[in-house]
């Protein structure tokens, strides 16, 4: 079995801006992904020292320096499980952003998201679209993250909350 913790959304300069629960989340994952809007460099760099394996691309409030060491998109397998990794760089409105991301895409069983803020798990066309929300609270709103556990027969996608 592979844990994979999703995040996106830190909007940060240092991992401080993540609650500790999540943070411990992250450091016993097998796999951390980011799918954009670090905001600072330090937070990416810290990302890849505690992560075992770290898989991140750019968002589109992310720096020159962020976009100089990450891609805009990649695509990475686990257990046989093609997995596409993307934050819209265009920006723009949420609306059917799903089906944005979909034609960047080929032949991928799960698509991990960012830029809407909004914690969603759900499947289209036949590819399961999960976006982690924002990995920091704000105002009454909890951080969230996904958590995605992948077997050699089933995977398995959850949101988690953190205060």
């Amino acid at each position: 079995m592979t844990r994979i913790v999703v995040i996106s959304d830190t909007h940060g300069r240092d991992l401080s801006v993540m609650p500790p629960e999540l943070l411990d989340e992250v450091e016993s994952a097998d796999i951390v992904v980011h799918c954009g809007d670090y905001d600072r460099l330090p937070l990416l760099n810290q990302l890849r020292r505690v992560a075992r394996r770290f898989v991140g691309v750019f968002g589109n409030i992310d720096s020159i320096d962020i976009r100089a060491e990450l891609p805009e998109k990649v695509t990475f397998e686990v257990e046989g499980r093609r997995f596409g990794v993307i934050h819209p760089h265009w920006g723009g409105p949420p609306h059917n952003i799903e089906r944005d991301i979909l034609r960047e895409f080929e032949g991928v069983d799960v698509i991990l998201f960012g830029h809407t803020h909004d914690a969603v798990c759900r499947e289209i066309e036949g590819v399961t679209f999960l976006n982690p929300g924002q990995a920091y609270c704000y105002r009454t709103e909890a951080a969230t993250a996904g958590i995605v556990v992948v077997g050699p027969v089933h995977i398995e996608f959850e949101i988690s909350y953190f205060k």
